[in-house]
């Protein structure tokens, strides 16, 4: 297998939204100084006439990618750019090879509803599995977008989430938005009678939680503008307001890893489905490997 320590890993494919990912992951490569894996998977042969094709579908494999480096080391010609040809399906390659990555990014395009649940997403599923941060691109940011947006819950998922933002924000001169929505207890919403001040006093401590949630922030980024955004809200439906004009939304990850078990949280699968910028999902080897036990 092709060594990917220190090295952006992206998957790579004949599709518009896959160039649109082959450039991020150039610049975040270059911004990182990191070497950059482009990976496209042909999958196992199913048929014996599969297997007769097998060289030739290794050979097409490799010339998209060579035409994929050639752009990069045109483009970026810093960054130092390696190729890999997977035998196995793209989900599972990826996975793998996120094992040593630092960053593996993905492109991705927008789903129906019935595409959703018949086929799920590969996107989707790289980011559920992966075993470091992962970043679908369902299109690169506009000129004008600005600032990286990061949803904060008070969880250990949260928490890594804002780390992992911060440091993209910092890295790439934005501002930092952390958002932090709430909604009130549903038992309280069909209640007859609710205690005097109890929203405020739900306010008060949703406020908390968002201000423990970037506490140390100025300690460890010092120069990094921070904005905080408390919003009475759907989760998910926040953090899509708040990134509409962003470069980056970064959300945690609330699921199992796995490829037979790939899940997100709800907040972070609708995220990834429907934001309108690149979405990184915050996941570290030591993150996955507490899931297990």
């Amino acid at each position: 297998m092709t060594t990917t320590s220190s090295a952006v890993v992206v998957g790579v494919d004949s599709t518009s939204s896959s160039s649109q990912a082959l450039v991020w992951a150039a610049q975040a490569a270059r911004d990182r100084h990191l070497r950059l894996v482009l990976v496209h998977a042909v999958g196992h042969p199913m048929t014996a006439l599969d297997a007769i094709y097998d060289d030739q579908i290794r050979e097409g494999a490799h010339d998209l990618l060579e035409k994929a480096a050639t752009r990069v080391r045109e483009s970026w010609p810093e960054v130092a750019v390696t190729t890999h040809v997977a035998g196995t399906p793209a989900t599972h390659a990826l996975a793998e090879l996120s094992r040593e990555a630092a960053l593996v990014v993905v492109g991705t395009h927008r789903l129906s509803r019935a595409e959703r649940v018949l086929a799920g997403s590969l996107s989707y599923a790289v980011a559920a599995a992966s075993w470091c941060p992962v970043v679908v691109v369902p299109r690169l940011p506009g000129d004008d977008a600005a600032g990286v947006v990061v949803g904060a819950d008070g969880s250990a998922d949260g928490v890594l989430a804002v780390r992992l933002a911060a440091e993209e924000a910092e890295r790439t001169g934005q501002e930092l938005h952390v958002v932090h929505a709430w909604q009130e207890p549903a038992t309280y919403l069909s209640a007859d009678y609710v205690p005097s001040g109890f929203g405020e006093q739900l306010a008060d401590a949703e406020a908390v939680i968002l201000g423990e949630s970037v506490a140390g922030l100025a300690d460890a980024h010092p120069d990094l503008v921070v904005r905080r955004h408390l919003v009475q809200a759907q989760p998910a439906r926040a953090l899509l307001d708040v990134a509409a004009t962003a470069r980056l939304v970064v959300v945690g990850s609330r699921g199992r890893t796995g490829l037979t078990r790939a899940l997100l949280g709800s907040v972070s699968h609708d995220v990834v489905l429907h934001a309108p910028c690149p979405v990184m999902v915050a996941r570290t080897r030591e993150h996955v490997r507490a899931e297990h036990h």
